[in-house]
């Protein structure tokens, strides 16, 4: 069993192919689902979530990591959906998100402007000129997205196992290529894979849940979990005075200590939970 992350430019066909690769497997598809669940997750703004993963971070963003803060949001949801397998994911860059393990097939589509204008221009019954506009400028975004925040280039073949052009390949073919990839034994599931993937998933979460408390560091292996803070993270007011940021009592470590726990023990798959509050910046 795979998981199968499908990236694709606007309009190249890959929602329709990742949606006939998942029934074709017996697969879960998804993409709007893991907005709607970290929106669920975390108590989140889903307009502020949806113009993290839409635009290219700007000035404050890159000061202040307000864009990391969503994207720990998503990868949290994303990696809570894809850790049992039998998934296929057309989207936000999974391909980056997703763990480097064996078994996640990373497909990327393309497809010539030309059809792409023509897809655009059925769809939403504009001119050519405005099409090819719209599809450049959002070609632009992702690009400049993935570069920012990854330092990767979304055209670079090496992020993908598999790239497959719409037009010298049908729709069909593609599915066919896909689903024969993922049935392959190189992507079979391995358990050291499989807990990989959930301890991934739980250090994610863990990490996305704390955001508003500290940018915590979070180790995690078969559920046991360990997290580091320093002062200098910690992002809660009350330890925001500078005195508290160079040395933090016993009593402050161990409320803090207290709450960041709490949390944790109520992700899923934490089996327990050590935290450790740093006294010095």
């Amino acid at each position: 069993m795979a998981i199968i992350s499908i990236s694709r430019g606007c309009y190249s066909h890959g929602k329709l192919i990742a949606e006939k690769v998942a029934e074709a497997l017996g697969y879960e598809c998804v993409n709007r689902e893991i907005v709607l669940e970290a929106v669920k997750y975390f108590n989140i703004s889903e307009k502020s979530l949806l113009k993290c993963l839409e635009e290219a971070p700007g000035v404050l963003d890159k000061l202040t990591h307000g864009k990391e803060k969503y994207l720990s949001y998503f990868r949290a949801a994303l990696l809570e959906h894809v850790k049992n397998d039998n998934v296929v994911y057309h989207g936000h860059a999974g391909h980056l998100l997703i763990p480097p393990v064996r078994h996640v097939l990373k497909v990327r589509i393309n497809a010539d402007m030309d059809l792409r204008v023509a897809n655009l221009m059925e769809s939403e019954k504009l001119s050519r000129e405005k099409a090819t506009q719209k599809l450049q400028h959002e070609d632009v975004k992702r690009y400049e997205w993935t570069k920012l925040l990854y330092n990767k280039d979304i055209r670079d073949s090496t992020l993908y196992d598999m790239v497959i052009h719409i037009g010298t390949q049908t729709v069909e073919n593609a599915c066919e290529l896909i689903c024969k990839a993922a049935q392959s034994p190189s992507y079979k599931t391995r358990p050291e894979d499989n807990k990989t993937v959930k301890d991934a998933a739980i250090r994610s979460h863990i990490h996305a849940a704390l955001q508003t408390i500290c940018n915590a560091d979070v180790v995690s292996s078969n559920g046991n979990v360990r997290i580091v803070v320093t002062p200098a993270k910690i992002r809660m007011k009350d330890f925001g005075d500078l005195t508290v940021r160079k040395r933090i009592n016993q009593e402050m470590r161990e409320e803090l200590s207290s709450q960041i726990l709490h949390i944790a023990h109520t992700i899923p798959g934490v089996r327990y939970a050590v935290c450790d509050i740093k006294g010095h910046a």
